[in-house]
């Protein structure tokens, strides 16, 4: 991670390799939300943000994205959608299904009006690789003051061509990654491990 976004993660506390990146992001949702907690989702994106915030107790609140913004989350859509009640945002770029990208100006942006409010981050990341362009992705978590309160979501199904291999991760930090862990352990118990050994040699090869 310190190679790929320049962010450092402890391998004990902070990682976790799940059933590809949709059981991360499941455990992000069912360890941060209460019942009632509004979850902020950008539209269009992944099908499963909404019901499974829903399955967690969460409120789901849409943000629609317009295509004259390159269909990005901007700072004042985000600031309009916040309320007291607001626990977590996803940030799901690179975006599935339109394609847009948040580059680190607009990040900034975002980062900026977060820092105001307590509001934690799901950054799934899982198109990150195929970024291109001059400029590389950027994860928020590696801003001043994201890290903390971001849960960064990514695998391998896109940028090594392993899907169906069922193989993801997340990083965050420890408290929060805690009940994380917990919830797979005794949901999942562990990712396929001919799949893990197939992404240590994506990775080093």
């Amino acid at each position: 991670m310190e190679r790929h976004i320049g962010v450092t993660y402890d391998p004990k506390s902070e990682v976790l390799v799940t059933v590809g990146g949709s059981e991360a992001i499941d455990l992000c949702f069912r360890s941060l939300i209460c019942p009632g907690d509004e979850v902020l989702i950008p539209q269009p994106s992944f099908v499963c943000y909404e019901p499974l915030t829903a399955m967690a107790g969460g409120v789901p609140v849409p943000i629609v994205t317009k295509a004259e913004d390159g269909f990005r989350l901007t700072a004042a859509a985000l600031r309009a959608a916040l309320t007291p009640k607001t626990k977590l945002l996803v940030l799901p770029y690179p975006n599935n299904p339109t394609g847009g990208v948040m580059r680190l100006e607009h990040l900034e942006e975002i980062a900026a009006v977060l820092r105001e409010t307590d509001v934690m981050v799901l950054s799934d990341e899982i198109y990150g690789g195929l970024t291109y362009g001059a400029s590389r992705h950027v994860s928020i978590a590696s801003l001043p003051g994201m890290r903390e309160r971001t849960v960064l979501v990514d695998g391998f199904s896109k940028s090594f061509a392993m899907t169906g291999w069922r193989l993801g991760y997340a990083c965050a930090p420890a408290p929060v990654m805690k009940p994380m862990v917990k919830l797979h352990q005794f949901a999942l118990m562990c990712a396929p491990t001919t799949a893990q050994y197939a992404a240590v040699e994506a990775m080093e090869n």
